[in-house]
């Protein structure tokens, strides 16, 4: 388990001053590379030593409240399982005796020249590195658009979406469909739970056209590419205020 604890910045908050879904995903990755860091086993050495740079593929959050500046939280991450290609990363926050959000990632390492999944053992993982524990479950198997999608907007590819692999940086992926709702919408909803899953690379001044559509208790919204091709899908589930 790798842990550390961190005292919540202003930038990191929404609109109403406070620190909740996007806050908590940079939180994660930062925590999560943080631990492959320590290992040695981080994009700042394996693509040097490997040829290989980690990918993430999904995220899932489950959050229970939100938090402010006044007060440390801890965040911890641990490796619940990996298979031949795959590591499942598991993140817990807290403050004091107070679970404020869990979640669930899944990645796995891309050869850089041939642009393809390789397997875990390139980059000689320790064998007993999973622990085992997991916290939110599985994810959601397979994420179809359905026939009632409303469009929101068309997102393009800006200069500060994209990181070192010239790529959109998968955070900027939660911005983009968080804007997919107003200002009302947050200031009546607080969201729950925000799965993502990350389809097809999304390059720079590239469009994105989102759609979105209700399912159940869930909203579901997908990010299409200029070849009709889903770049990205999430889904998102709120309660009212007064309920959350």
């Amino acid at each position: 388990m790798y842990e550390i604890d961190y005292l919540p910045r202003f930038r990191e908050s929404e609109s109403d001053g406070l620190v909740s879904t996007k806050g908590y995903f940079y939180y994660f990755q930062d925590i999560a590379a943080g631990m492959y860091h320590e290992m040695g086993k981080g994009n700042n050495k394996i693509p040097q030593k490997y040829g290989v740079s980690w990918v993430y593929a999904k995220y899932k959050l489950k959050i229970y409240d939100k938090c402010d500046f006044d007060h440390m939280i801890h965040i911890a991450t641990w490796v619940s399982k990996t298979d031949a290609v795959r590591s499942w990363q598991e993140m817990r926050i807290t403050r004091g005796e107070d679970v404020l959000c869990e979640g669930r990632l899944e990645s796995c390492v891309i050869d850089m020249q041939a642009n393809k999944i390789e397997r875990l053992a390139r980059i000689e993982l320790p064998d007993d590195l999973a622990e085992g524990n997991m916290t939110v479950g599985p994810f959601t198997r397979r994420l179809k658009p359905g026939d009632h999608l409303e469009y929101c907007y068309t997102h393009t590819v800006a200069y500060t979406d994209i990181d070192l692999s010239r790529h959109m940086n998968n955070l900027h992926y939660i911005d983009m469909f968080m804007n997919a709702f107003d200002l009302d919408f947050y200031d009546r909803y607080f969201i729950t739970d925000f799965e993502i899953h990350y389809i097809n690379q999304a390059y720079y001044r590239e469009e994105l056209r989102l759609f979105r559509e209700n399912v159940g208790d869930e909203i579901r919204l997908f990010a299409y590419n200029k070849d009709d091709e889903i770049a990205a899908a999430c889904i998102i589930k709120v309660k009212p205020y007064e309920e959350a």
